[in-house]
């Protein structure tokens, strides 16, 4: 696969040396080579992008929902029930999208329209073969990146999709009238509808590479924009044996598939086949990208994350948004008082201590830290400036999040009164890293105390809030030592608990020996 990518630059097929004998096969693989060279050097020069840069995520979302619906197979339905799904980070991110698709839309409708009159089912009754077909659609995208070509075809033969979805309802209405080999036909439809959206958000994901950690001119980035000129041509081609299909079945009914050529259904499979080749290739490419992507994120936020600690803020809010909303998300925190979600504005310039833990805490340990919270919120103002609480939530990256885990998470969520990071993935895996390098988390929780200007003033202050609660305040290593030389070193200190008669001798003030002796 990797090798193939040689093919988009503009070479030419090496010359037959006239003393060689070849057989037909080596011919044959010759004359290949050329015609794959000769190809692709037509797509490389259909492409003059002029630095227009367009998200395309709410078009390709909108033409994955038409095809999903369209659909016979449940192939390409994204997973309704996901733990993310019925959040309310999902519907601002859906009315986003959505605000963004009208936007999008009314920019790029006409050129959807004219790549949708190109490809229409009815056009292409006409003797004009797919290859030029393909090369006029790239030509009319000429002015657009890899990933917007894409997008926009296949949201014009999303535009043209009504014909089929009207026959994929009928087939899946009535699946035992259907003629086995139609159905066969329908499936290997759906399966390179499928691909054809997979290869597309593929090459999607590579624009979404952050360029600060991993740039173009690195090889395996070299090598995944290599295949986007073959990404692009292969996904075209399939459009267009789609919509050829579908225009022969429309216009002939069921005889035309079920007599259908062996031509048509190995055409089918070998674009499938083709597809498939280049999704596994650049999943590979993508998978090594975010593997250095991460490294160097963690490298770069473990030099830069004790450094942050030692710079002079004017208020907390710089270091609190790396801590806990990674994702930018405008209301990264759940208040546990008024069960509603709120922005990251409610802990400015307060004393803040962070709860980190796994989502599996004690509950014993829980009920005390909230006896303690409440008792503090209890006796009034005074205590009740003193700081807030938020809970930080680390979920090990190697466990997958499951809608169990997540209905845990939810529901340690609302037992707590204090501050929660709304989900998890607000976290970023990095600072999760930096979190057990700098204060030392494992599994068991602990208590990072910050001051209103983000200064760290204790990395572990549980033990202190367990013994005297809020007392402790600001939970300093010198205010520890101020309570502990407070505390009268008494034989109550040293005995409480242990025997109730030990604590009536020593609060009566008994002989211990005239008491043993009695004994």
């Amino acid at each position: 696969m990797e090798g193939s990518t040689s093919n988009y630059t503009n070479q030419t097929s090496p010359s037959p040396n006239p003393v060689t004998t070849t057989t037909r096969r080596e011919r044959k693989s010759h004359f290949s080579v050329s015609d794959d060279n000769v190809m692709m050097k037509q797509v490389v020069d259909t492409h003059h992008p002029d630095g227009t840069d367009i998200g395309v995520d709410p078009l390709v979302h909108m033409v994955e929902e038409i095809l999903r619906r369209a659909s016979i197979n449940a192939s390409i339905e994204k997973d309704s029930n996901s733990a993310l799904a019925h959040t309310d980070i999902a519907k601002l991110e859906a009315k986003s999208r959505q605000n963004n698709l009208v936007l999008m839309l009314n920019v790029f409708s006409h050129t959807i329209d004219k790549l949708a009159r190109e490809m229409s089912f009815k056009s292409l009754s006409t003797a004009v073969d797919p290859h030029t077909r393909v090369i006029s659609l790239l030509h009319t995208v000429g002015n657009y990146d890899w990933d917007a070509k894409m997008a926009l075809f296949i949201a014009a033969f999303a535009l043209n999709y009504g014909e089929f979805r009207f026959l994929a309802q009928i087939y899946s209405s009535n699946q035992l009238a259907i003629p086995l080999e139609l159905k066969s036909r329908f499936d290997a439809l759906n399966r390179l509808i499928h691909l054809v959206l997979e290869l597309t958000q593929c090459i999607i994901q590579f624009k979404k590479l952050p360029s600060r950690y991993v740039s173009s001119g690195e090889a395996v980035m070299d090598r995944a924009i290599r295949t986007f000129p073959s990404a692009g041509y292969w996904n075209a081609r399939a459009i267009i044996a789609i919509a050829t299909q579908i225009a022969n079945l429309t216009s002939t009914g069921d005889e035309y598939w079920i007599l259908g050529s062996v031509t048509e259904s190995w055409e089918l499979a070998s674009l499938a086949h083709k597809i498939n080749n280049l999704i596994e290739f650049l999943r590979k490419q993508l998978e090594e990208c975010r593997r250095l992507i991460e490294e160097r994120k963690e490298m770069e936020v473990k030099n830069s994350f004790n450094q942050l600690f030692d710079t002079v803020h004017i208020d907390n809010m710089k270091i609190l948004k790396i801590l806990l909303n990674s994702r930018d998300d405008p209301l990264p925190l759940f208040d546990g008082s008024t069960k509603r979600r709120v922005s990251l504005k409610v802990l400015r310039k307060r004393n803040v201590l962070l709860l980190i833990s796994g989502i599996g805490m004690s509950r014993d340990e829980l009920s005390i830290l909230i006896a303690i919270y409440c008792e503090s919120r209890i006796q009034g103002s005074r205590m009740d400036a003193l700081y807030e609480l938020v809970w930080l939530p680390i979920v090990d990256p190697n466990d997958d999040y499951t809608d169990a885990l997540h209905a845990q998470f939810e529901d340690q969520k609302h037992s707590m009164p204090w501050y929660s990071v709304y989900h998890p993935s607000n976290i970023d895996h990095a600072i999760k890293k930096s979190i057990g390098d700098r204060w030392h988390f494992r599994s068991k929780p602990i208590l990072v105390v910050l001051d209103p200007q983000g200064r760290e003033l204790s990395p572990n202050a549980l033990h202190m809030m367990w013994i005297w609660g809020s007392n402790a305040f600001p939970f300093t290593i010198a205010r520890e030592e101020a309570l502990w030389r407070d505390e009268t070193w008494r034989l109550e200190l040293l005995v409480g608990g242990m025997d109730p008669i030990i604590l009536e001798w020593v609060s009566s003030n008994f002989n211990f020996q005239s008491s043993y002796d009695r004994y």
